[in-house]
């Protein structure tokens, strides 16, 4: 099985790492950057950040996903609930390839977010802004940046100790992107998502968390998948799968029924992800037909 799946890594020199395990065995591990080296996970940030999102609920510094957000940013609209901000369907109106024009000229992002015109809430528009406000209430209801937060609560607990995080000019860290890690880093996360949140026998995030995060989903009609809190899922011979993905073919799968992991890491200039969904599909049936 190993062999195969080298053969389907080594098809590709675009890519730069690429690790597989089943039930916590790994079955392939091959890096090309050194372990020490980080990561620009990109959009693969929102998949962490709803993981901050379930470990500020338990701990109570959030109410509910259907705290309206003004409880947390006064100037937000009072219809939007904590809920719509991690399924993107707030409603604000605006999107990702708009996202950067607006950030160029932004003194303070989430005052500018909070000023956009809203259109079609309830709807699932792939968009930065709702998870950049999920940053900023993190950090309004637990006195910490998030990536302070993020660094007690969830890296240092997994012993990740090299991480960088971009913030924007009010020091709010970004909530859509800007995350990097190591391989390695990526690989302990994999590992805590396939063991249901446990490191150690220690619970570092809800059990209950990661499966209300991949059941309650929303449809988006993109090749992607549908999202969940922060998760792209799909189906896999009749199992879900779910995805954290970021632009260049970044991804984590998790098949949780089969206890299988996914890793893959690649130059996002040269890679994108239909090719990453492709490799990790082969992958899949290499694994299942053994």
């Amino acid at each position: 099985m190993s062999e195969v799946i080298r053969m389907l890594y080594e098809q590709n020199d675009s890519i730069h790492n690429l690790y597989v395990s089943v039930s916590n065995k790994e079955i392939f591990n091959a890096q090309q950057m050194n372990d020490s080296n980080l990561i620009d996970i990109r959009s693969m940030t929102k998949s962490i950040v709803s993981l901050l999102i379930g470990i500020a609920l338990k701990e109570k510094h959030i109410k509910s996903l259907e705290t309206p957000i003004n409880y947390y940013l006064p100037d937000a609209p009072g219809h939007i609930v904590i809920r719509d901000l991690l399924t993107m369907t707030s409603g604000f109106d605006i999107d990702d390839k708009n996202l950067y024009g607006l950030i160029l000229k932004s003194k303070d992002w989430v005052k500018d977010i909070l000023d956009l015109p809203l259109s079609g809430q309830g709807d699932f528009r792939y968009k930065g802004v709702d998870y950049h406000l999920l940053s900023a209430i993190i950090s309004k209801s637990t006195g910490l940046k998030m990536s302070s937060f993020a660094q007690i609560k969830f890296f240092s607990p997994l012993r990740i100790n090299e991480v960088e995080w971009e913030s924007d000019p009010q020091g709010v860290t970004v909530g859509s992107t800007g995350l990097k890690i190591s391989f390695e880093s990526l690989v302990k996360i994999s590992k805590l998502l396939i063991n249901n949140s446990f490191d150690n026998n220690n619970e570092i995030i809800s059990n209950d968390w990661i499966k209300k995060s991949i059941e309650n989903c929303i449809s988006t009609n993109l090749s992607y998948g549908d999202y969940g809190y922060g998760w792209w899922l799909k189906s896999y011979r009749g199992n879900v799968i779910y995805r954290a993905l970021g632009s260049g073919g970044q991804q984590i799968l998790i098949n949780p029924q089969e206890k299988i992991s996914v890793i893959i890491t690649a130059d996002s200039k040269t890679f994108n992800h239909i090719e990453s969904e492709v490799l990790s599909n082969k992958i899949l049936d290499v694994i299942m037909a053994n």
